[in-house]
This record gives C-alpha cells, structure tokens and sequence, in this order.
C-alpha cells in the first residue's frame, strides 16, 4: 500500500533519501528489502531507525529509576537493527545506509523525520483469517501525519 503525500521536493524526488522504520523481525522483512532496492535504484541514501523505549516497570511490576540502564536498551536495538540489516544490506553494496538508533516513540520519530524523505517505508503483518494488513502504530501514525509519501510493505508468511 503507498499513499502519496508530501511537499514538491519529496514528491519530486529532490530529498534523495529513503526513510526505513524497522521494527520486529516478523513485520519488515520484506520492507527492509523493499527499501535498498527502493534505494538502489533511486541512487539515494537509505536511512534506517529503529525506535526503542525505555520500560517504567521492570518483570515484576516494579517502578523502574529514571536514571535506569538505557544504554543497554540502545544497545539491544542497535542489535537488532544490525541483524535486520545483515542479510540483505550484502546484496546491495552500493546503497548508502545510515543505520540509528533513536529513544522515543517510533510513530513520531518517523514522522519528524519524513519531512526529509522522498518515501517512507514501513512493515506490516499480514495475518491468516484477516482481511487486509494488521497495521501497528507507527505505521497507521505514519499514514495518517507522514510529511512524505508512505509505503507499507506486508510481511509475507
């Protein structure tokens, strides 16, 4: 699904970027493919974010500190956005990617961030025994506010 939005410079093309918000492995496979051939053949930069969030409450239902261990949570989505990333980023050598790791919600991450992408690119699930795709938050956030336009690309089973 694209929905086509955005300011002259982005619908133009002019921005020469890609936006790509990864998520969970079971949801943006197939965008995270999407996205370097979407690159790839645009010649443009492919940025690459993965959005995490800090937990207030720990395991056991307890209030967690402020001043709790967010780098550890940075770097479990570096991880994951590195293991995202692997498979196919060998592929497609010459696209330009900048992989990072921002603390906040991903809905308005991507959408702060989509005024300067000519596409933003997203993942959804596509469940058996529903019609159409399982849209999450950051992508229904997307379709709605994105400052470019937006494809939303469904996970195959």
């Amino acid at each position: 699904m694209i929905v086509v939005r955005g300011d002259r410079a982005g619908l133009a093309g002019m921005h020469e970027r890609i936006l790509l918000g990864v998520g969970e492995a079971d949801t943006c496979a197939e965008a995270v493919r999407f996205a370097f051939r979407e690159a790839e053949l645009r010649g443009c930069i492919l940025d690459v974010v993965r959005a995490w969030r800090r937990p207030v409450y720990d395991v056991s239902g307890d209030r967690l500190s402020a001043a709790g261990p967010a780098e550890e949570y940075g770097r479990r989505a570096a991880a994951l956005l590195d293991a995202q990333l692997e498979p196919v980023s060998a592929a497609y050598p010459h696209v330009r990617t900048r992989p990072a790791t921002v603390e906040g919600p991903a809905g308005k991450i991507l959408v702060d961030r989509s005024a300067a992408a000519d596409l933003v690119i997203t993942g959804a699930r596509r469940r058996t025994g529903h019609f159409g795709l399982q849209l999450g938050r950051a992508s229904h956030t997307l379709l709605h506010h994105a400052q470019s336009p937006v494809a939303v690309v469904p996970q195959r089973h």
